[in-house]
């Protein structure tokens, strides 16, 4: 059993187009077996480019996500809601011809939309129905969509495992994923191997992101809650990191990263592997 690691391209870039297709080169020099690239602006997105890329580079490839206030599911407004599905189906498609297998990240609401009083249950139920249509969409791709739960500061409906769970059951498809990510549970959660383990069946994707978003091993998150968490669910798929040396441009909205976290975005990921395969291996053998 071994874990495969990934590694989010906004490491080096804050906006994915042709001219960040080096970067896939790189990631493989590095030592990765995925890069995880972004679809927020999904225009400027080139599958086919990326997919033979990916090919020259003999490097695998995962896809994230989130939605804006134009694209949130949860919204009342129908009009919305329907643009939301839509964008998660051409995400979808993009996913799968640059030879994705997942497609996750913040798919049930709008990343910052925060409403005056806690999730309805009208929230859940839009969430839902809108992800079970791209679930069944997805299916027929041969993709798993994974439901990444984030901050109280970053989204007002799934914060835990427990809640990702939950609205996973309420989709009732098969396809559908969880996707944890250890900055955000340092945050919503009383601790780390519990939820792991938890989401352990369902597990697509897992962000190695520290306390503060810089190198693994030097904040103060639980490595070796998670591994044993891992280890015991007898997980053997992605995980990965999402590390920032200091975020811009489109970026900051959600990682509000302000100083340097490390002297560049190589030593970061670098450090950072070597550190996580190491506690890997107390675990895993």
């Amino acid at each position: 059993m071994k874990l495969r690691y990934a590694v989010h391209a906004y490491s080096w870039t804050d906006s994915w187009s042709n001219k960040s297709l080096h970067i896939i080169d790189h990631v493989k020099d590095l030592g990765f077996d995925l890069i995880e690239i972004p679809l927020m602006e999904l225009e400027k997105v080139d599958p086919k480019a990326c997919r033979e890329r990916l090919q020259s580079a003999d490097l695998d490839v995962c896809c994230s996500v989130v939605l804006s206030d134009r694209t949130d599911i949860t919204s009342a407004d129908s009009s919305v809601g329907k643009a939301g599905v839509r964008f998660l189906k051409g995400c979808v498609d993009a996913s799968q011809r640059m030879g994705a297998k997942v497609l996750s990240g913040v798919i049930y609401s709008a990343l910052g939309f925060f409403p005056a009083e806690p999730p309805s249950d009208k929230h859940w139920e839009r969430s839902a129905s809108a992800l079970r249509e791209v679930a069944r969409y997805a299916k027929d791709l041969g993709l798993v969509i994974g439901l990444e739960p984030v901050n109280r500061y970053e989204t007002f409906l799934v914060n835990t495992c427990e809640q990702a769970l939950r609205l996973r059951k309420m989709i009732g498809e098969n396809n559908v994923g969880i996707h944890l990510d250890a900055y955000h549970m340092n945050i919503e959660e009383d601790e780390f191997y519990g939820p792991t383990v938890k989401a352990g069946p369902y597990l697509c994707h897992y962000h190695l992101s520290e306390s503060h978003r810089g190198i693994p091993g030097k904040g103060v998150v639980d490595w070796d809650g998670i591994y044993r968490g891992l280890a015991d669910a007898k997980y053997s798929g992605v995980v990965g990191l999402e590390s920032f040396v200091q975020a811009s441009g489109a970026m900051n909205g959600a990682t509000r990263v302000w100083r340097k976290m490390a002297p560049d975005s190589d030593t970061l990921v670098t450090e950072g592997l070597r550190y996580l395969k190491g506690v890997e291996a107390k675990y895993f053998g």
